[in-house]
């Protein structure tokens, strides 16, 4: 009797935060990895932008480090709406599925359950991006040697993981507050002009600063990236700016959850 007990009950680990919150991620990675669509839209979006590779003749670079910025920076042009497109669906299906209340009932909680999934359904949709990016490494590995591979990966790391851990954040948290449509409204628009509409067209705008999300100043600095918004401001990043730029990123992404949180604790009516 004294085993089963044991075998039983759970550990009081089990009801920590943290462990509510690894249990929601790896539940919402499971089903978002399984989607078609998040495979089908993401690798989507990153073969358009890819089949012609911008700046023209880049592929012949003989530095490996510049080869990857800018094969990172054809990455991450377009790719981020699709991540996000297909999160911000999140809280429409289980509307939809009527497991709303049924969550609310759980003792997981807000916090964990909004934690685990940024972190699961994040990493489940930005999941396509990495295997696409390995599957790049594997092609250059054979036509350049092993030495793209450590280069590689520090570029995904910094280049472009942070502007997706962004737009993950935002896209799990801010259509609790405006519904998914106007959000990936919202998203299309800040991402054009935030990111690709430079200063050259007279238009307020952080692309080019250590505020856009598309991984420019890292790609600079760190890479010998080409560098295009942040040039024609007469700016050659540096470390420290590229810094910024990333922290910036998670900071934002931080906020974002943050601040959904003490929403939807405030809107529960328990």
């Amino acid at each position: 009797m004294t085993t089963v007990l044991q075998r039983t009950a759970p550990p009081t680990a089990a009801h920590g935060w943290w462990a509510k919150t690894v249990a929601a991620a790896r539940y919402e990675y499971l089903m978002q990895v399984r989607r078609p669509a998040v495979w089908l839209v993401v690798i989507g979006l990153i073969a358009l932008r890819c089949a012609s590779p911008f700046p023209p003749g880049f592929t012949s670079a003989t530095d490996h480090a510049t080869l990857l910025a800018d094969w990172a920076d054809n990455f991450v042009m377009l790719c981020p709406i699709g991540v996000g497109a297909v999160l911000a669906d999140r809280v429409r299906r289980e509307s939809r599925l009527e497991l709303n209340d049924l969550l609310t009932s759980t003792p997981t909680g807000i916090g964990p359950r909004l934690w685990g999934k940024a972190v699961g359904a994040g990493a489940a949709t930005i999941t396509p991006v990495a295997v696409a990016w390995l599957g790049l490494l594997g092609y250059l590995t054979a036509q350049r040697g092993a030495g793209v591979i450590p280069v590689g990966l520090a570029a995904f790391a910094a280049v472009i993981l942070p502007g997706l851990v962004f737009v993950s954040a935002c896209s799990v948290t801010v259509p609790y507050l405006t519904g998914p449509v106007l959000y990936r409204l919202g998203l299309f628009g800040y991402w054009v002009w935030g990111n690709m509409v430079g200063p050259r067209y007279g238009i307020p705008t952080p692309a080019g600063t250590p505020f856009e999300a598309i991984g420019e100043y890292p790609s600079g600095a760190w890479f010998h990236g080409t560098l295009f918004d942040a040039r024609q401001r007469g700016i050659t990043p540096t470390s420290g700016e590229a810094v910024l730029s990333i922290a910036f990123l998670l900071l934002m992404a931080l906020a974002a959850l943050a601040i959904t949180q003490l929403v939807l604790t405030k809107r529960s009516p328990s």
